[in-house]
């Protein structure tokens, strides 16, 4: 029996009101290790096959950190309820992996000691094509370069960039006739360590970036590439000079938020500042919603919203408010997240600890796939995939207006669009229940689609090993 009861959950010695969940009653302690996350995965079966309107109802918390101090990158994954960290300084530059993409951004990511930033990667444009002169820091430090927050596939490197020609990707110009851009730009780096490096991208063909760099002086000289097949899967490939390699930064199976520290203009200002925001994942979509109540706001009033702009969300979710000393979050914002396999949630942001911890507290509602949320001639009602990420068999569960004979195509293709599995349904007019195996599957990110009607469906699934 399902009932209305008011909840207090804890989470690291903080009270929320959970207000009127739809739960079971029967054996239900949560705790303040976050039982709540965990209580709700194992009751999702139930509720959905018993209240449809209780699970589009339910929330759910998430806490996601960039660790005290701001010292990490996290890559947040929505519907696992999961973030990968990764170090601020495991990388310095990375590369646009998209087929038609030339991006290369730097990583300005950087934490705070004692209220003071800690050093930053540092773009400079030298000006100069000639990579055998030597820069002059006096010189080329009045033209610095920040990346734009605006896009993935557009970094620093593509700053100095003629927005009026189309064919100008800032670091080199792109050639139709052999389909190679071609760099000749030289820039300055600046590392956290405050040492200086020349860096040119001489060329991306085929899918490969060719750079060199070396110390201002010409010492030291390293010409190293990238292949975009190589890191399929990943929004950027990125590298350290530290190492002289690329290294591995992002979650297998893709984000849908990144949650770090990056260099932001403030309103009305013409200085980049230091803040701790976040950014939305590749093929992400974000609307804001102002003056709502997070609890009731609806997705179809704000659908209208949605941009690709990475900094929807950004960092403006909390104000540090100086005469109590300490962060205040608003009550009024909600923010409608469809991800790159338009599923929608609602989010919002209900703590935040500061530097202490770098710990943020969001509450979250899955409002389902995009399709199914908006079109009331869908042929299905519901559509869901469960566990994911998972390793041997997913449990595929929808609700169908009609019965369906040979009209019904499931397809798993991977990251790349690539078939890997098809096999008809016979759909009966109501609940529907399969098992997929997937266990011979290499680990990775799939999209399980059903085709009812000639109509997709579709949900990104995660396999692990």
């Amino acid at each position: 029996m399902l009932t209305e009861p008011r909840w207090i959950l804890s989470i690291n010695n903080k009270n929320f009101n959970l207000g009127n969940r739809c739960f079971p009653t029967d054996g239900v302690s949560m705790g303040s290790s976050f039982m709540y996350s965990i209580m709700k995965k194992q009751i999702l079966l139930f509720t959905f096959l018993f209240t449809a309107s209780c699970l589009l109802a339910q929330t759910d918390f998430q806490l996601i950190s960039v660790g005290a101090g701001y010292n990490f990158q996290s890559f947040v994954d929505l519907g696992a309820g999961t973030e990968h960290q990764s170090p601020n300084d495991a990388w310095d530059i990375a590369f646009a992996l998209g087929g038609a993409d030339a991006g290369v951004l730097i990583n300005e990511s950087g934490g705070s000691a004692m209220g003071q930033g800690l050093p930053i990667i540092e773009l400079y444009d030298t000006g100069s094509d000639d990579f055998s002169a030597t820069p002059d820091p006096a010189v080329f430090e009045e033209n610095r370069l920040h990346n734009l927050e605006k896009t993935w596939p557009t970094g620093a490197f593509n700053e100095v960039a003629d927005p009026a020609d189309p064919f100008d990707f800032g670091w080199g110009s792109y050639n139709p006739g052999n389909n190679t851009v071609a760099g000749s730009h030289v820039y300055a780096l600046r590392l956290r360590s405050g040492n200086y490096l020349k860096v040119q991208i001489q060329m991306l063909q085929s899918g490969t970036y060719t750079f060199r760099y070396a110390n201002l002086d010409g010492s030291g000289e390293e010409t190293k590439t990238i292949v975009k097949a190589d890191h399929a899967g990943d929004v950027l490939a990125y590298f350290s000079f530290a190492t002289g390699s690329t290294v591995d930064v992002e979650p297998t199976g893709g984000f849908d938020l990144a949650y770090m520290r990056y260099l932001a203009l403030l309103p009305g200002d013409t200085v980049h500042y230091p803040v701790t925001g976040i950014l939305s994942g590749l093929g992400v979509e974000v609307a804001q919603a102002n003056g709502v109540d997070p609890e009731t706001a609806e997705f179809e009033d704000h659908e209208n919203d949605l941009s690709t702009d990475l900094d929807i969300i950004g960092h403006d979710w909390k104000d540090f408010d100086l005469g109590t000393f300490s962060w205040v979050l608003p009550t009024d914002r909600a923010y409608f997240v469809k991800t790159a396999d338009d599923n929608v949630w609602k989010i919002w942001f209900i703590d935040f600890e500061g530097s202490s911890t770098g710990t943020a507290t969001i509450e979250k509602e899955d409002l389902g796939m995009l399709n199914a949320v908006e079109d009331e001639n869908a042929p299905l009602e519901s559509y869901k995939v469960f566990p994911n990420p998972v390793r041997t068999e997913a449990q595929l569960i929808f609700s169908a207006k009609n019965t369906f004979n040979n009209q019904v195509n499931l397809q798993i293709s991977d990251s790349l669009g690539r078939l890997v599995s098809h096999t008809e349904l016979r759909v009966v007019q109501g609940l529907n229940s399969f098992t997929v195996p997937v266990e011979e599957l290499p680990a990775g990110i799939y999209y399980m689609t059903l085709i009812v009607d000639n109509q997709p469906f579709t949900e990104r699934i995660v396999i692990f090993d």
